[in-house]
């Protein structure tokens, strides 16, 4: 198994993707990308950064065979699976930030497209009016049914998104030094 390999494999087997391992390894995405097709070959001070963060040896991501944390030894097995575990969390709260980001501008383009059209909406109900025309102070308008009904429902999409962010970010960065305290 090539070096490349063992990389790409590794870094799956702990559910990061190349962009992830990238933003940790202090590199872009295509060096991550390069490594695993064995176009180049990471330099020393990156595959003990590697080693580190899969909790294999050096060895093993250098030389032939299987790259496993079953290669390692039994006493390096306690670090390692707090390494991953710690991988995995920051993932998830990576992945809970960006579902809230898009959750929350999803939420502001529509809030900013329903007041965008409001003089439209108010021209097509002339009914509300007993037929005499349109409202001409939109703002009025949109306080008759259906839009209060619907900027609730998109300020409640708004705001979802804005504390699946937040929570992202607590678990990130303020659960990291909670665990950081409980562990000294």
């Amino acid at each position: 198994m090539t070096m490349g390999e063992k990389i790409q494999q590794l870094r799956r087997a702990a559910g990061l993707s190349q962009e992830q391992l990238a933003t940790q390894l202090g590199v872009s995405h295509q060096s991550v990308s390069k490594w695993e097709r064995d176009e180049v070959v990471p330099d020393v001070s990156k595959v003990v950064l590697l080693s580190e963060l899969f909790g294999v040896t050096t060895d093993a991501l250098l030389k032939g065979g299987e790259a496993s944390a079953a290669g390692c030894e039994a006493e390096d097995a306690a670090p390692r699976e707090a390494q991953l575990l710690q991988v995995a969390h920051a993932n998830f709260a990576h992945r809970e930030i960006l579902a809230g980001f898009l959750t929350a501008m999803v939420g502001l383009v529509l809030l900013a497209l329903e007041f965008m059209f409001l003089p439209t909406f108010g021209a097509m109900q002339k009914a509300q009016v007993n037929g005499q025309g349109f409202y001409t102070d939109f703002m009025r308008y949109a306080q008759m049914q259906p839009m209060p009904t619907i900027f609730t429902i998109t300020g409640l999409v708004v705001a979802a998104g804005t504390l699946l962010l937040l929570k992202g970010l607590w678990d990130k960065h303020g659960g990291t030094r909670l665990k950081k305290q409980n562990a000294e």
